[in-house]
């Protein structure tokens, strides 16, 4: 994704987007835009008309305000400056985002937890379920009848594998979270 696409896709977000975290970094950027293009307008204020050797009439900068328009350059140098490093952070956070948002992001990684919790419960409610003896037995089941019962072995394995083959996914997803958090504290 570039900068351009980012702007395009911020200008106008869809409803779903509209509470993200990331809109920060393009309000940050529309800010220092603005900002460059005042200090921009505000250049011309010094300039006066004079004569070059050759006796054309161009816009030069007034000498009593020489002080004022180093001032004013160094202030567009220092905005220009900024812009760049919120270019550089706006591309950073698309990176790892995936996107022009986190919330999608962050949405996939709750889901995963979810799923996995999910498994796990569903594998807890069956041994309650065979401990709590459904089906009325005369006597209740012992401890090893219950741990050796194929679906609960069944569904204890699968909570395990997808726990298993969730986790990494899980953490490398935190990770990128925590980095978009702590790009996105600067413009907070």
């Amino acid at each position: 994704m570039t900068l351009s696409s980012f702007l395009e896709f911020w200008r106008a977000p869809p409803p779903h987007a509209q509470t993200d975290p990331v809109k920060s970094l393009y309000n940050a950027y529309m800010w220092a835009e603005q900002e460059l293009a005042d200090l921009k307008a505000k250049g011309i204020l010094f300039l006066v008309p004079a004569k070059d050797s050759r006796g054309r009439w161009v816009p030069v900068y007034d000498e009593g305000r020489i002080n004022d328009v180093a001032a004013l350059s160094g202030d567009i140098e220092q905005t220009a400056a900024k812009i760049k490093s919120i270019s550089n952070d706006i591309e950073e956070v698309q990176t790892l985002a995936g996107g022009p948002y986190m919330l999608e992001l962050q949405r996939e990684h709750e889901q995963l937890i979810h799923q996995v919790r999910l498994a796990e419960a569903a594998a807890g409610a069956a041994t309650r379920r065979a401990i709590n003896g459904r089906g009325r037995q005369a006597a209740p089941p012992r401890p090893e009848e219950i741990a050796t019962r194929p679906e609960l072995v069944e569904l204890y394995a699968d909570a395990d594998l997808l726990k298993a083959e969730s986790a990494p996914k899980i953490e490398e997803m935190r990770i990128r979270l925590e980095k978009i958090r702590e790009i996105l504290e600067k413009y907070a």
